[in-house]
């Protein structure tokens, strides 16, 4: 199942509970959405294609006192509304979800406008924003379940294209999640990515098992603490994968924590180029020339863990 439909479908299960919870799009649509509109009506609202608008909809509808659901494609959620996200949910602590679709380059052949490879960054700065990337369909739905029980301002970035179960159960409140073994008496290369990356990483620890362990990062605002603690004790050095340009990247987030946290080790980032990407091809020919797939990411772990042994 796509991970937008497992979002919203978990939300429609739901909206019986409560009668403060409404679902806005922009002109976006998603098989799940189609039942949530026909079965709850009154909860759902479609503010055309304008994204800055639905926000400022979605500010009122929570000032009101409901938890509102915002719905719309990656690149022009989290950039184009970005000053209506600050003024409204921001600045006011409302309980405004932003369901954003199609993180990095998953709409991939339509060029930089259609790619979200800098929302990470720019959300990750906005004050009180809790940042979410979902990376299976078992997250999506729990995120889902988490912002319904504790309603939050949050950006949850969905992956456009479906992917596979990774088969362990996400603890949201943790906010991440391993593969592999972190056992400290083996202390091995700690691969941290999330949404479509994490995939990657936890096939790379599965063939390696004695030299890496994958995290993914589910929640990556406000930061988990306990990761560091894993890391602290269990990696001698971490590889971070991100379809991000690299400032702002997952790996300037987990820098930024283990040098507050004195928890120091060497850090390698792998990410997209500091660059607009005007290519086509596709988005596996994409990830490919940028060594972000998974042959690649092997190979570049592989080399990193030779440097430190």
């Amino acid at each position: 199942m796509l991970q937008r439909d497992a979002f919203i479908r978990q939300i429609s299960e739901r909206l019986g509970e409560s009668e403060n919870v409404f679902f806005l799009s922009a002109d976006f649509g998603a098989a799940a959405l189609d039942a949530l509109r026909e079965e709850h009506p009154s909860r759902f609202i479609h503010c055309g294609i304008s994204e800055q608008a639905m926000v400022d909809i979605a500010t009122g509808l929570a000032l009101e006192g409901n938890v509102v659901f915002a719905y719309a494609m990656a690149p022009f959620l989290s950039l184009r509304a970005l000053e209506q996200i600050k003024c409204g949910p921001g600045i006011m602590n409302l309980p405004v979800a932003l369901i954003s679709v199609g993180v990095g380059l998953g709409y991939a052949d339509s060029g930089p406008t259609h790619y979200a490879t800098e929302d990470f960054a720019c959300l990750r700065s906005i004050v009180g924003c809790s940042v979410y990337t979902v990376s299976d369909e078992s997250v999506a739905k729990s995120v889902a379940n988490h912002i319904l029980d504790q309603p939050h301002f949050s950006y949850i970035r969905l992956d456009r294209n479906e992917l596979p179960i990774l088969g362990i159960d996400p603890n949201i409140a943790l906010g991440f999640r391993l593969f592999g073994n972190s056992d400290p008496s083996v202390r091995r290369v700690a691969l941290v990515s999330h949404g479509k990356m994490v995939h990657s990483c936890v096939n790379v620890a599965k063939r390696h098992p004695d030299k890496f362990f994958a995290v993914d990062l589910i929640r990556a605002k406000p930061f988990p603490v306990d990761l560091l603690s894993v890391l602290r004790r269990s990696a001698r050095a971490v590889v971070t994968v991100d379809e991000q340009t690299p400032y702002g990247s997952i790996g300037s987030t987990l820098l930024e924590f283990m040098a507050s946290e004195d928890c120091l080790m060497p850090l390698e980032r792998l990410t997209l180029p500091e660059e607009y990407v005007f290519q086509n091809g596709g988005r596996e020919f994409l990830l490919s020339k940028f060594g972000l797939d998974e042959k690649s990411i092997e190979s570049r772990a592989l080399e990193i863990y030779g440097r430190l042994t």
